[in-house]
């Protein structure tokens, strides 16, 4: 078919020329990738970890150089398209690293910003404070309280002064109720604890105990000298009087917690900032047995709080560590 249109012939570019195209053709957008790097433009910068922000080079950028046909045609530009094709290759693994980093910062930095934040009922509070002390099992007590910091609150019964005046409120408020507390054991020094302990211990080996077994008997009914919370001048052990005139086999024994007495410590002592220092689903954190009989003071605050969220002092305490860790 014939046709009045003039023949176009092709012309081939000169090797220079061609140089000089590919130079322009993948230079250009590799200076400005790297510029960012370093000197990034206002609204191309993104948030990460990194000491300087990485900008990325368009995929679609990418792609197209990849794609260009006469990058190599040439073969006096076969190397400088080799060299630059591993180039592209590489920044386009690193773009795809840095979208995977920021995929996952933007997945785990808010979870981590919540984290830092205790919740809105979380009493303000210190492990340094003196109603927080933990003293059992597991923490040794390593500073006695002063013999003048005590104060009588039964016959041969002391307890803290700054906790006494708040017993006896506890006290008058269950007696209203009609529920008559009797304490049965308040501060114990570790002298005096020692000698108790001494005393079971020695009658298990008249037994024929050996020393572990003697002191594995003499600790189910007893702490060990040094561990026990009732060196705090913080607790107290009481029991109402309905409760002892019904003769139980053992005045302490859980059973208590299922009177009226009971019920009634349960549900009323966080308001005068005592709790149950031993409830019944923590002793595997507390490694003592469930004692409904036993009142701790750790403040009102604490002990709401404590009772909102079901959790034992260990636990109370591991939290306010956690937040003083996070500067909260």
């Amino acid at each position: 078919m014939k046709t009045d249109q003039p023949i176009m012939k092709k012309r081939k570019l000169s090797p220079r020329f061609s140089i000089i195209i590919s130079f322009l053709i993948v230079f250009t957008p590799l200076a400005w990738f790297f510029s960012q790097q370093f000197f990034p433009i206002e609204g191309f910068a993104t948030e990460t970890s990194q000491s300087f922000d990485y900008v990325p080079l368009p995929d679609e950028m990418i792609k197209g150089l990849l794609d260009q046909p006469n990058l190599a045609e040439d073969a006096t530009t076969k190397d400088t398209a080799a060299i630059l094709k591993t180039s592209l290759l590489t920044i386009k693994e690193l773009n795809q690293s840095k979208t995977e980093e920021k995929v996952l910062l933007a997945t785990t930095t808010p979870v981590k910003e919540a984290e830092l934040s205790p919740p809105e009922d979380f009493p303000t509070v210190s492990t340094k404070d003196w109603n927080l002390l933990l003293v059992g099992p597991d923490h040794k007590l390593t500073t006695e309280i002063d013999a003048n910091q005590l104060t009588p609150i039964a016959p041969d019964e002391l307890m803290d002064q700054r906790v006494a005046p708040v017993f006896e409120q506890l006290r008058g408020a269950a007696q209203e109720d009609g529920v008559e507390l009797s304490v049965v054991s308040a501060y114990r020094s570790v002298e005096d604890q020692t000698a108790v302990f001494d005393e079971k211990f020695q009658r298990m080996k008249a037994q024929g105990m050996t020393d572990e077994e003697a002191k594995k008997v003499t600790m189910t009914g007893m702490t060990e000298p040094g561990y026990s919370e009732h060196h705090t001048g913080l607790s107290v052990d009481v029991v109402d009087n309905a409760w002892l005139a019904s003769g139980p086999d053992w005045t302490l024994s859980e059973d208590y917690g299922e009177t009226v007495g009971g019920k009634w410590l349960q549900a009323h002592a966080a308001e005068f900032g005592f709790v149950i220092r031993y409830p019944k689903d923590k002793t595997e954190i507390t490694k003592i047995t469930y004692e409904p009989w036993h009142l701790r003071y750790v403040g009102v605050d604490v002990a709401n709080y404590m009772n909102a969220h079901q959790l034992c002092l260990e636990e109370f305490i591991d939290e306010v560590e956690k937040w003083e860790s996070y500067g909260s």
